[in-house]
Formats: structure tokens, sequence, C-alpha cells
């Protein structure tokens, strides 16, 4: 059945959520390689063995204990393009795909490293229950010797214990052990009164409990392997990019050495200010960056086709072209966007807020900026604008890394590709930055006719 983008910016509007990733075959998905310049998967993937220039691809070596943080802007299409690898990769002859949505399965306003653990374990639970695969039960032992030894026999956690083996046999297996990771999940999730305790449990057993998962683990692959479900497994972790930065420093930092011991493959979703972090989540994980998308070129005169076109696909596959004024209409809101998916979509839905008739107008999408300008004004300090302008002048700011990294993490600042970041144009439309502009041409100005002192 053919997709049709909504008639009415009434249909639009109720099917207009910009804050949750699409999945893999959802029609309004549009690729956005090209749009974001000089960029290419190859270096995410590569070091796990994936050729790309291959068609299909093809996994070159056998990766093991490949640790990865995938960084971009908030609201760039991370969620997105992991979920459309996670399609593509999701093969016989590449990996068995373990996807974990932090932001839907977990609690990412803290979020720590021993709930992250169990909802990976019961990924993994579910992903073998799904595959019709079994493991063998002496392989199983030391993860439930671990919950009796830990769990079970803590009179604080007695009571969850119970909880969990109500009704479950002492040799139950994978199910036993699916739910025993769920349930830990569940408390975590819902600030169940003893989500602390099974937290320092974790912590204070974790060489027991890593050891014990690191075995299940390699058990899976094997018996997935043997079945024809890919040559290895590889974890894809998304929502991690949305920890606040007290939580992601511990996440990332701190913890880095449990999430690093887990003896599989790994990518993680990250916010790209933590790249700016004195090199600290280098120095612990290979990292890749996918830029905003281009839309204009670092020259800064001109237009990026490529970006404008795919922007273009992706409001006209949620709204249909006749619900806009003019072209004009449409390349404003994109131009205005700055290449930033999210605030597009943000854009697209603030028009039909100001829209005093049945179609996005022009003037409906002026007033959208406008707004948009607003909620960027609402978070910025007055310094911040000299660093937007300094910024877009193609001078690095020397002090306050502290506000850059903070302009990053809210896309006041926007990073394309090569390394290359200019302010959000929305926030340009602003008096006050429109001021340091002003104040930066004047001296140049006044020199310029300056009466000579020889005259």
């Amino acid at each position: 059945m053919s997709y049709e983008p909504p008639k009415t910016i009434w249909s639009v509007a109720e099917k207009l959520n910009f804050n949750e990733p699409l999945e893999a075959d959802d029609p309004r998905l549009v690729c956005m390689d090209t749009a974001r310049g000089n960029f290419s998967f190859d270096t995410l993937l590569k070091p796990f063995g994936v050729n790309l220039k291959s068609e299909p691809w093809r996994l070159e070596f056998k990766p093991q204990g490949v640790h990865s943080v995938f960084c971009g802007h908030r609201g760039c299409g991370k969620g997105t393009e992991l979920r459309r690898l996670a399609e593509k990769l999701h093969q016989s002859s590449l990996f068995c795909i373990c996807f974990l949505d932090a932001k839907r399965d977990l609690d990412t306003n803290n979020l720590q490293y021993p709930d992250l653990l169990m909802a990976l374990a019961q990924r993994l639970c579910a992903v073998l229950a799904e595959a019709g695969v079994d493991i063998d039960r002496g392989l199983l032992h030391p993860l439930k010797d671990w919950f009796v030894e830990r769990v079970e026999a803590n009179e604080r956690t007695r009571d969850f214990a119970t909880e969990v083996t109500a009704g479950a046999e002492a040799e139950a297996g994978l199910p036993f052990l699916g739910k025993l990771f769920a349930s830990f999940t569940n408390s975590f999730k819902t600030n169940a009164s003893y989500k602390e305790e099974l937290r320092r449990i974790i912590r204070n057993s974790f060489s027991q409990f890593g050891q014990s998962f690191n075995q299940l683990i390699l058990a899976a692959e094997s018996a997935l392997a043997a079945k024809g479900c890919g040559q290895k497994i590889l974890f894809i972790v998304d929502g991690t990019d949305k920890l606040q930065d007290e939580d992601g420093d511990r996440f990332f930092v701190a913890d880095a050495e449990q999430l690093l011991s887990l003896e599989a493959n790994f990518i993680y979703a990250a916010p790209i200010h933590f790249l700016y972090r004195d090199n600290q989540i280098q120095q612990l994980f290979l990292h890749s960056i996918l830029p905003m998308i281009k839309i204009e070129p670092q020259s800064g005169s001109g237009t990026e086709p490529a970006g404008y076109v795919a922007l273009r696909e992706l409001i006209l596959r949620r709204a249909d072209q006749s619900l806009f004024d003019s072209e004009g209409t449409i390349e404003y809101l994109i131009r205005y966007s700055g290449g930033h998916p999210r605030d597009l979509l943000k854009l697209l839905y603030y028009a039909f807020q100001k829209s005093q008739t049945d179609r996005f107008d022009r003037e409906a999408a002026e007033a959208a900026v406008r707004e948009l300008a607003t909620d960027y004004r609402r978070i910025l300090e007055p310094g911040d604008y000299s660093i937007l302008h300094h910024v877009d002048q193609g001078r690095e700011p020397d002090q306050n890394p502290e506000r850059v990294r903070f302009l990053l993490f809210n896309t006041a600042l926007l990073e394309y590709n090569s390394y290359w970041r200019r302010s959000h144009p929305a926030i340009r439309t602003l008096e006050s930055y429109q001021q340091c502009h002003s104040a930066k041409a004047s001296p140049r100005h006044a020199r310029r006719n300056k009466p000579s002192s020889k005259r």
C-alpha cells in the first residue's frame, strides 16, 4: 500500500512527533547519507569489520570487544540512523543485533551502569528466545548462583527475590533468567524501594556478575552463529545521548571500566559535546560523529543542493505539497532550521500553530522562526551571543569552553562535517546577536571614514 502524506494541516499536526526516531520501515524515512556533506558510516562500522564497499555488506573479520560511541547533536537523527543500521546489519552473514532503547526501557534521568547491564541481559535473553536458541543449562548456573548468593541472601532484597522466583522452577534456564533481568530493569525504571540496594549489589559483585554475563554472551554467540542468526552479537544502545552532564560523565567516563569489561561489541549513542570534554571519552571508546545536514557550504555563499533536497523530502513526507502557499515557504523553513531535522519539524509545527489559514504560508513560517528563536533566547546568556558570533567569523573561541559545550549540547551551535561549526540561523535573527555583528563592524567602518592625519 502506497504512502500518502497528510493533506490537511490538522492531520499534519496530529502525526507530527519530532521527539521520536523513525523505525527502519517507516515510510517517512529519508536517506540523509549524501545530505550530510563529506560523510560516511565507514568510520563507525569499519572497526566492526564491516566492508560497506561490497554489495551486500560483508564482514571481513569477526570483531570482539569493540566499544564505540556514535555522537551527534540532539535531534540530528542518531536514533533513526541507528535503527536503519540495525536493520541492515541484522543478517546471518553479519550480526545478530540486540537493540536497546534506553529512553523507552530505562530512566535516562537517573541512569547508571547497573541499570544498563540488566537491560542488556534482558534483551539478550529475549533475542535468544525470539530466535528459538537455547543455551546449555550448565553455562547459566553462574548467573543463577550470583542471584542466589547476592540477592536472595540479602535481607534487604529478599522480598524482591521472592517476587522474581514466584512460580518459577529452580532449573528454568533462559526463561527464568529473562524474568530475573526483566524484574531488575522494571525496578530501576519505576524507582522501586529496593532500587539503590540492587544497584549496590551489582556494583559490589560486579566481577562475579560480569564474568558470568560474559560467559552467557560467548555461549549465545556460538549458538546464534550455529543457527545462522549472525556471526557475532552487536549491542546497539540508543537513548544514552539524552543523559545530562553529570549522569553522562559518570556513565561514559567514571564507570567506563565496567562497560568496557563486557566481552561483546557495542555502539552507544552519545551527545556531541562529550567529545569536547578533556578528550576523556575518546581515550576510552572509539567514536564517530553524525554531522548536521549541510544546507550551505563552509564559505557561507550559496546552497548545498543535496541537503535541501533531503530536507524538502523530509517535510513533504509529513505534509502534502498542496498545503504550502509556495516553494519559497518550504525553502524558508529549511534555511532557518540550520539543517537540524528536529528543528525543521518543530518549525513546521509552530507554523501550524501560527497559521491563520488552512495552509502553511510565509507569514506563519516567519512567525514560526520567531518562536524558535525565542526558544533559544530563553536558554542563552548575554555572553553566549559573542561566542556564537566569534565562531561565525571563523575563529575558535579560546575562552569559556564550558559555555561552548553548553551551546553544542543545546544545538545553539551546530556542527557540520569537517569540524565546521555555525550558530543556529534562528539565533542570528535575535537582536542580541545582531548587536554583536554591529559592534564588530563599527570599528572597521569608523577607521575607513576617519579623516587622514596627513590631510
